[in-house]
């Protein structure tokens, strides 16, 4: 029911918009090319909307924002911890990833979701340095406080990005899981890097999407809290708490 919620929310936003996607051809180059496994995770999503022409002035041309042509539009934050994070082949090692980023329109036509990256954290110091090596701005945080347990039906969450994160931030609230699989799902990240666009894409091939209800918490003054207009903010148009045991994230560089 979630994913069909989300999926409604963000197609009103296409119409609105006067989008049908755009056509792009996409050659990747193999030896920047990298995959990661993920297991055993729990992950949060808001949606929530950010005012279209900052967003806009935070994005590459080639980027097309759902709002686009609209006052505001659906901006992205998402939580996640996972007992094993293998990069490239590598052993597997528990840590987590923050990432914020505008929901933009396909360019190339897939996945569930598109997002372009403004803000990336992760523990894992590999994820962090293979993603840096292509020229994401991902910020390796060893310190990012991931507070969850499942203990009942309604269970407290609390997610921090300290520093050497910046911005920081934190978010907080409570969150309930599903036992209901709610099938597959892929979000494709994007992120612009020198010789073209980095592309991140996770599929998870059997997801759980359960409830959640959380504030966003961050300097007023900093450029997070421009973005949303004040030091904290809730998630207007989508909120959810999911698990699922693995996804598998590709990350490639397309041509511009």
């Amino acid at each position: 029911m979630f994913k069909t919620i989300s999926c409604l929310a963000l197609a009103l936003f296409l119409i609105c918009a006067g989008f049908a996607g755009t056509s792009a051809t996409v050659r990747v180059a193999p030896s920047d090319a990298f995959e990661v496994e993920f297991t055993n995770c729990v992950e949060s999503i808001g949606v929530g909307l950010i005012p279209t022409t900052q967003a806009q002035s935070l994005i590459p041309p080639e980027f097309h924002l759902v709002g686009e042509g609209q006052p505001v539009t659906p901006v992205v934050v998402r939580t996640s911890r996972c007992e094993g994070i293998a990069v490239d082949g590598h052993n597997a090692n528990p840590g987590s990833v923050v990432q914020i980023g505008a929901v933009i329109v396909p360019p190339d036509f897939s996945g569930d979701i598109n997002n372009y990256t403004l803000w990336y954290y992760t523990s894992d110091a590999k994820l962090a340095h293979y993603l840096q090596r292509l020229g994401v701005a991902a910020q390796h945080v060893p310190t990012i406080d991931y507070d969850y347990e499942s203990s009942g039906a309604s269970n407290p969450l609390f997610v921090a990005v300290p520093a050497p994160g910046n911005p920081i931030l934190s978010l907080a609230g409570t969150v309930s899981e599903s036992a209901t699989l709610a099938g597959s799902f892929e979000a494709i990240w994007w992120a612009k890097v020198n010789g073209g666009n980095a592309r991140m894409d996770t599929s998870v091939p059997a997801i759980f999407i359960g409830s959640a209800n959380l504030t966003l918490m961050t300097g007023a003054s900093g450029s997070l809290g421009q973005l949303i207009g004040g030091s904290s903010s809730g998630f207007p148009l989508l909120q959810q708490f999911n698990t699922f045991s693995s996804a598998h994230m590709g990350v490639s560089v397309a041509a511009p």
